[in-house]
């Protein structure tokens, strides 16, 4: 295996930038900077902020660590309230969210492997709900499902 394809040096507060509802988004790396293999996004959330419901991912796992603040993460049954520092691993076919129900924002650092083409989940995501726009859930599905990502009703 070789990781990555080219360096990556990011500062802080550098890298691609999607704002989701009142929540954003910083890819630091892609699938495509590392043949697939892992993506690492870190995520600002709001208080209240746009999270998503309870899914699963069948071909990846996806990991949590929160930098700043606390965030109530759920998976499987169980719910952690991730204060900084805290680390989540969720394997395949795990029923999981997070959110934001304190009052300051959060900060949560997202690891997937392996990352394919995640972040097209996000920028999808983020065509949808700008400009305050409400998608249909229909819209929401069908994204989902395009990029591994299966809603647990």
């Amino acid at each position: 295996m070789t990781l990555p394809i080219k360096e990556i040096v990011l500062a802080p507060g550098e890298g691609n930038h999607l704002i989701i509802g009142n929540s954003e988004i910083t890819f630091k790396v892609v699938g495509a900077d590392t043949h697939g293999h892992l993506g690492l996004f870190e995520n600002l959330i709001q208080p209240g902020g746009t999270t998503p419901e309870l899914h699963i991912h069948r071909q990846m796992e996806e990991m949590f660590y929160v930098l700043e603040g606390e965030v109530e993460i759920q998976v499987g049954e169980r719910i952690v309230q991730g204060q900084t520092g805290a680390f989540v691993l969720v394997p395949r076919n795990t029923p999981h969210t997070f959110s934001n129900r304190g009052t300051k924002p959060a900060k949560l650092l997202i690891m997937f492997c392996p990352a394919g083409e995640r972040e097209k989940y996000f920028e999808g995501l983020a065509e949808l709900l700008k400009e305050g726009n409400k998608p249909s859930r229909e819209a929401i599905i069908d994204l989902m499902r395009r990029f591994d990502q299966e809603p647990v009703t």
